[in-house]
């Protein structure tokens, strides 16, 4: 009987061994995420009030589009449950109030850590060197105070100016005292309309806070200026 010859088998590498380990550990990571998301709840019914509140403070249709500035009322205010949604509510009642007004696109509202500033040009409000209100500016102040009257929050009044406004033929030597003439000058129409004294404050940084560039006139013009600021 004739013996098959058996050839010798060449050894080779299985390189695809790793794949194995590879794939245990990958279905490991997907089971623990899994049993993650199992054990979280989503509260559709808190994320719907957020939501809610957060249209009802910047306007905004179902459909994404924003409506016509409109001023929300005061008990509507008191409803909103974080500061930063009121704030978005004032910023939209003052934008809506100098609509068309001489401050018109020149204001700037700004929210910084949950804090409005309205940014006032002093052009705006002041002839140069001077801490008496143009009479144009007046009337917008008025409709603004009455808002901020109604409104809950504290209220602080800062005056800015520039490191070398003109002062010639000025009745103020220095930018401190300027600016903190022209904060006063705002703060007192505030409280002709009705803003209570105990919520205002008053304060003149002349040229210690810029928020633009001392080296051109543009960035001059944006230092100057009188903010409003509402906090809780």
């Amino acid at each position: 009987m004739a013996i098959k010859k058996k050839w010798p088998v060449e050894y080779q590498a299985n390189t695809e061994a790793w794949m194995t380990t590879f794939a245990d550990l990958v279905s490991l990571m997907l089971t623990f995420f899994i049993l993650l998301i199992s054990m979280s709840t989503m509260d559709k019914t808190g994320l719907a009030d957020i939501e809610a509140s957060f249209r009802k403070a910047v306007s905004v249709l179902n459909s994404g589009t924003k409506t016509e500035l409109q001023i929300i009322p005061p008990l509507q205010m008191q409803k909103l449950i974080s500061p930063r949604e009121l704030m978005l509510a004032m910023r939209q009642n003052s934008r809506a109030i100098m609509k068309n007004s001489i401050m018109d696109h020149k204001v700037r509202g700004v929210i910084l850590n949950d804090r409005l500033y309205l940014r006032i040009p002093d052009a705006i409000l002041f002839d140069r060197g001077s801490a008496v209100l143009k009479p144009e500016s007046v009337k917008t102040l008025v409709k603004l105070a009455q808002m901020l009257a109604m409104s809950p929050g504290n209220i602080r009044v800062q005056g800015h100016t520039n490191a070398n406004i003109d002062l010639d033929n000025s009745a103020f030597d220095d930018p401190w005292s300027l600016s903190l003439a022209r904060a006063a000058s705002v703060l007192h129409i505030l409280e002709d309309e009705g803003v209570s004294p105990t919520r205002l404050s008053l304060a003149g940084y002349g040229p210690s806070q810029p928020i633009s560039t001392e080296a051109t006139p543009f960035g001059r013009s944006k230092n100057r200026r009188v903010e409003i600021m509402v906090y809780q």
